[in-house]
């Protein structure tokens, strides 16, 4: 069951986050960008917007598990906490 929690945790951070993306088309580069405020590194290229988000979803997952494992704060995340069976 916790599991499936932490699952739902992630991919609700990531869809909140995904709606606060900034998307602009790059002439220089002929693709379309995307990054979060707030999230360094978090940045990706893309033919359209839907490959963009798509790879931003993919590098934000990244950028939390990273963070979960050094331990850093990571905005807007809430680390849900471990359920615990009740015994009778």
């Amino acid at each position: 069951m916790y599991h499936k929690i932490m699952k739902l945790s992630f991919l609700n951070f990531i869809e909140k986050t995904l709606a606060r993306a900034r998307y602009e088309y790059d002439p220089s580069v002929k693709r379309w960008v995307a990054w979060v405020e707030g999230f360094p590194g978090v940045y990706a290229q893309g033919k359209n917007v839907e490959r963009v988000r798509q790879e931003l979803g993919l590098i934000l997952e990244e950028y939390l598990l990273l963070g979960i494992r050094e331990g850093k704060r990571i905005p807007g995340f809430i680390f849900p906490t471990k359920l615990h069976a009740k015994t009778s």
